[in-house]
Parts: structure tokens; C-alpha cells; sequence
């Protein structure tokens, strides 16, 4: 190789080095404990920056979280059941897209702050199905410890979250698919879409109405 081929090998090489060493939310390791980590390591920076980066960054960082470490298709599937398997393409992608909103408007006002909390792994389980729980405790100073469980699954070589239970028992998928079922049953993908949609907004116009009146 000659000298200049090899010193635009090595400048090539360098800068994916860096340009990977400053992504610090890449989910690098291959376990469901690394990808809780990851995710909850995410997490506490958003609510360390609470402040600065207000709900509408809250809310832009939560999409980003999603994306990266929920499987929100196959989530959203089976809240909706039925009716997504009868859907088209482009009424599944606005189901998806209304679910993300919504999901990433709660976070940012669930986790608007920080107070010391810190996140615990406490154990891992295998479930027949091939998917995983990863045991966690969510710990706070100032009141009760909770605990979090993600289900996780693989695809394509890489672990997502498919399903989140509080207390260890409640799944919020199942909560959902309750919450939901009656709006789909009358008016389908299209009527859950819009309502989703509609909570999402009000979420995020009340939330830059408080910090407006600060």
C-alpha cells in the first residue's frame, strides 16, 4: 500500500473511531441487561437536562429512545390485534407514528426532573417464548422504590424492548389493549390513529402552557 493510500486508510479509520466514541446512546452490547442499561443510562440524561431541554426536547429525545430501543411495530400490533392485521401498510405506519407521539409525550412529562434517581438491575428471566425479563428497580430518595421489568426479544441479532411491566406484574401492553379495545372495536385503526394523535397534542400544548406561565 502506498504511503498516501495508508494515511486515508488511517484518516478514515480515525474519525469512525470518533464519530462512534461521541454516540454514546449506540446500543453496543448484545445482552437485554446492556440495552436496559443503555436505555435507562439515556434516560437519566434526559431528566438530568430537564430543564434545558424543556418538553418539546424531552419529547424529541423520548422519539429517539424509542426508536432505538423498543420494537413500537410489533407493540403496536398486538394492542391494536385484529385490526392491525386487517390494515394497510400506510393506516399501520400512522398507528405506529400517532403511538410513538403519544408514548414519547408521556415520558416527557413523566420524567420532567431530577431528584437523585438512580436505576437498579436486579436479575434476569427467560421465558419459553425465547424473549427475556430484565428486573429493575427505579430508586428515589424521596419516596418508594419501583419496580420496572422490561420484556425484551431479539431481531435481526439485536435485543428490543417489546413490553414494559410496573410493579413487576402489570404489562402495559395488556393495559393498553383494554384501554383501546373499545375505540377500535367502533371506529378501528383509523379512530384509534386520531385518538392517539389528539392525546399526544394535548399532552405537549399543556406542557408548553405551564412552562409558559413560569
Amino acid at each position: 500500500m502506498n504511503p498516501l493510500r495508508r494515511q486515508a486508510v488511517k484518516l478514515v479509520l480515525t474519525w469512525v473511531l470518533i464519530a462512534f466514541a461521541m454516540t454514546p446512546s449506540i446500543v453496543r452490547a448484545d445482552t437485554p441487561e446492556a440495552v436496559v442499561d443503555a436505555f435507562h443510562s439515556d434516560l437519566l440524561a434526559v431528566m438530568k437536562d430537564s430543564d434545558n431541554l424543556g418538553i418539546s426536547g424531552r419529547y424529541t429525545k423520548f422519539l429517539e429512545h424509542l426508536d432505538r430501543y423498543f420494537h413500537m411495530p410489533l407493540m403496536v400490533s398486538f394492542v391494536s390485534g385484529t385490526h392491525w392485521a386487517k390494515a394497510d401498510q400506510d393506516a399501520r405506519r400512522k398507528l405506529n407514528d400517532a403511538a410513538r407521539r403519544l408514548s414519547a409525550g408521556e415520558l416527557a412529562v413523566l420524567f420532567s426532573g431530577y431528584s437523585g434517581e438512580t436505576f437498579k438491575t436486579v436479575g434476569t428471566r427467560p421465558i419459553k417464548d425465547g424473549s427475556v425479563l430484565v428486573e429493575t428497580e427505579l430508586e428515589r430518595k424521596s419516596d418508594s422504590n419501583v419496580k420496572v421489568t422490561y420484556r425484551l426479544r431479539k431481531f435481526d441479532e439485536k435485543w428490543r424492548i417489546i413490553d414494559v411491566l410496573l410493579d413487576g406484574t402489570i404489562s402495559q401492553l395488556i393495559k393498553r389493549r383494554g384501554e383501546y379495545h373499545r375505540t377500535l372495536v367502533d371506529s378501528g385503526v383509523a379512530g384509534l390513529t386520531n385518538l392517539l394523535n389528539a392525546k399526544a397534542d394535548e399532552i405537549l400544548a399543556s406542557g408548553l402552557t405551564a412552562k409558559a406561565g413560569k
